[in-house]
């Protein structure tokens, strides 16, 4: 019998013994995917399930959460997840493109983002967002594999039991436009029976304001829900979208200023501030399709049990001209790309995962038990590769730029991906960062927690494990989670956390799948805080100190056009303290205040002999040692306020506010290229405001939005090598009926 098999079946065996014991408990309410348990209340969340399954006030779970509410993501003007992060302390967005969202939690990259806890990794998208939650740190055991940093969790709108229908437009400068249709109906009752349907469509452009860029996407979601009796939900939910897109590879930047060095030069290179190098665009085509089916069942007043099974695919293809771009204009004044071929990279990313959940409460004494195990089997295939497509040239020189600014310019298309290395038309390239193994990466994990509070509920213990087994790789660890949380005074509760993370690396070689996996990354992460949620209700938060160690970290080795294979190599720590502060003193004004202290840095670098980690000084250490992780700020403070009238008030309907955020310049750099900093951005401070206006006209309920983003026209650096969007208008209207 397996280790993970074990650990199932000792919890299952505690809780049915448990089970048999008096428990004074209502029914376990569970899973804020399907069953709709926490209070929400503005900006203000007061619990949340994600943490240890359990619905429990944020306060009392000694976990670093946090949640953005549905009125957040309305008020901020969020068209994705990475906008609505601005706001949450110690996050910042690192995705270099539009086709996909990656994110720094406490200073570590990580792509561990989630729908409805499940791995997930395309663009989101506003018309299905119900709430987000930030989960930071390795404490994540129940998700399966997790990043030392934390995780992004997005919770997608459900059917509920009210029939109403919502339509929403919105326009924005540069292009950007969307369409919104959501309706859920509520079937009536018969007898124990009762459902309801939701679909949500959408049609959207998002605009840049350089020039050629663009991202498209029609979206189809939707779910049922079926409860029988009080103890029963059955849900499924179904997700469609199709987005192509164009962004400047490496953007021309007419309208940009303090440009600042050559990527692909080791040191400091300045350059001219008009130039454009390599290529003008990329161009891509996703697909992402699935469904995911859900059974909640109440055993009992005390018991829960819960099975889920979704499948996902991403179909990708992403395609651009590599050539030889020119740094600084002809004599003509003109920029040039000369004769190219077309790269094509198809990727094909599936998903498919089965998991149970067993819930128990019970109390021993004058104590209460809050037991969960669980166990998943997640099975992801991720098969890509890079090829010149002898199908599609550029065969003359082309001008994309001259002294007006860039050109729009159309190069072959580019038929759908093949997914074939023995394609005619395809010739492998070797050293593009590809995937060539598609085989999948096979994981079973199982894990147990134990939340018991003593001492009236002023102090509360956590205790779990986490058991993984990479299968596909042959390797197993356990992950342990140990904390405790103490009520110094109502509503003040002093906790500490430590947990560990275990999660597979990926392949030795991009192009030669012979040679296997890595060994699995290590993390440990230390934490001290103070929750706090004092009488009144008007004030919550959290305050967290913490120190997160990463090891056996994936090191890519060559460069584009050289054999490239991946190694083990080195050590990052990341410590520092975050605040966050939710704050309504009335039900009119809600202030959301962050503040992050981020010491995130390489400690250990193994030497390579290709020039990618150099000892220049000769004195055994890589030079790389002691440098701060790229594009995280050492200090960052954000704020945002709004106020509402109330009804009785002559401009009742209307709400206004904004916010406000600093960063101290975070370095830009490319360990994997050089290993000095490129530049040093400045310290920008970026000002958002909206004011917004709800009324009932003609019976129906209307709100009205405009959202000025970017009013200070802040020109840091949210993506590794692009600009955020300038100064931007964004007017939205709403209608439900």
């Amino acid at each position: 019998m397996t280790a993970t098999l074990r650990l199932v079946l000792c919890a299952a065996g505690l809780a049915a013994v448990a089970s048999a014991q008096p428990a004074s408990a209502p029914a376990v309410v569970l899973d804020p995917f399907t069953v709709k348990s926490d209070a929400l209340e503005g900006y203000r969340s007061q619990s949340s399930a994600s943490g240890l399954g359990f619905t429990l006030p944020l306060e009392k779970v000694p976990i670093p959460l946090v949640v953005l509410t549905p009125q957040f993501l309305a008020d901020s003007g969020a068209v994705k997840v990475e906008d609505a992060l601005r706001y949450v302390s110690g996050v910042t967005n690192t995705g270099r493109t539009s086709k996909e969202e990656s994110y720094a939690i406490r200073g570590f990259a990580t792509s561990n983002l989630l729908r409805d806890g499940e791995p997930f990794n395309t663009a989101t998208d506003r018309s299905i967002l119900e709430r987000v939650e930030v989960l930071k740190g390795p404490a994540a055991i129940i998700y399966g594999t997790a990043d030392p940093s934390g995780l992004v969790n997005i919770v997608q709108k459900q059917a509920h039991f009210r029939t109403e229908s919502i339509l929403e437009v919105m326009y924005a400068e540069y292009g950007s436009h969307q369409a919104l249709l959501d309706h859920n109906q509520a079937f009536a009752r018969a007898g124990d029976w009762h459902g309801a349907a939701r679909l949500v469509l959408s049609r959207s452009r998002e605009g840049f304001p350089r020039a050629n860029e663009f991202r498209d996407r029609t979206l189809a979601a939707g779910t049922a829900r079926v409860e029988y009796g009080r103890d029963t939900v059955l849900e499924g939910r179904v997700n469609w979208s199709r987005e192509d897109g164009r962004i400047n590879r490496i953007q021309t930047p007419f309208r940009n200023t303090g440009e600042g060095g050559s990527v692909f030069a080791r040191g400091f290179v300045p350059i001219l501030r008009d130039f454009t190098f390599v290529t003008p665009h990329d161009d891509w085509d996703h697909e992402d399709k699935g469904y995911s089916l859900r059974v909640v069942q109440h055993v009992g007043p005390a018991t829960t049990v819960t099975a889920s099974w979704t499948d996902s695919e991403i179909d990708a293809v992403h395609y651009f001209n590599i050539g030889m771009g020119r740094i600084g204009a002809n004599a003509q004044g003109q920029y040039v790309v000369n004769p190219a071929r077309m790269i094509v990279e198809p990727r094909k990313t599936d998903h498919r995962g089965l998991s149970f959940k067993l819930l128990h409460t019970l109390r021993l004494g004058r104590s209460e038990h809050k037991l969960s195990a669980g166990f998943r089997d997640n099975r992801d295939t991720n098969f890509g590769y890079a090829y010149f497509d002898s199908r599609v040239f550029a065969n003359a020189a082309t001008v994309i730029a001259d002294a007006g600014g860039p050109k729009a310019v159309t190069f072959p298309g580019v038929p759908r991906s093949v997914f074939s290395l023995n394609d005619p038309f395809a010739t492998p390239i070797t050293g593009v960062a590809s995937n060539t193994n598609p085989d999948p990466v096979l994981v079973r994990s199982a894990y147990v927690t134990d939340y018991a509070t003593f001492l009236d509920g002023r102090l509360s213990l956590l205790a779990g494990a986490h058991r993984i087994d990479i299968r596909s790789q042959g390797k197993t660890a356990t992950s342990p989670q140990f904390g405790a949380i103490l009520e110094l005074a109502r509503g003040y509760n002093l906790y500490a956390l430590t947990s560990n993370s275990f999660r597979p690396n990926g392949p030795a070689s991009t192009v030669n799948p012979a040679l296997g996996f890595l060994d699995p990354e290590k993390g440990a992460g230390r934490e001290l805080g103070l929750k706090f949620n004092p009488p009144g209700g008007s004030l919550s938060g959290t305050l967290a100190f913490y120190r997160i160690t990463r090891e056996n970290i994936v090191q890519f080795l060559g460069g584009v056009f050289t054999q490239n294979n991946n190694i083990p190599s080195g050590e990052e720590i990341s410590k520092g303290l975050e605040l966050d502060l939710v704050y309504t003193p009335t039900p009119n004004l809600s202030v959301m205040a962050a503040y992050a202290y981020t010491d995130a840095y390489v400690s250990k670098n193994v030497i390579t002999t290709d020039g990618n980690s150099p000892d220049d000084n000769r004195d055994g250490v890589a030079d790389i040692i002691g440098l701060p992780k790229e594009g995280v700020a050492r200090h960052d403070v954000r704020l945002w306020v709004s106020y509402a009238w109330t009804r009785n008030s002559p401009l009742a309907g209307l709400s206004l506010g904004g916010g406000y955020t600093w960063r101290q310049g975070p370095i830009q750099q490319f360990p994997t290229y050089i290993h000095r900093f490129i530049r040093q951005e400045s310290d920008p401070v970026r000002l958002d405001l909206f004011v917004g206006y709800r009324a009932k006209w003609g019976g129906r309920e209307t709100g009205l939005r405009l959202n000025w983003q970017n009013v200070t026209n802040a020109d840091y650096r949210d993506r590794r090598g692009y600009f955020v969007a300038p100064s931007t208008l964004q007017f939205s209207a709403e209608t439900r009926f």
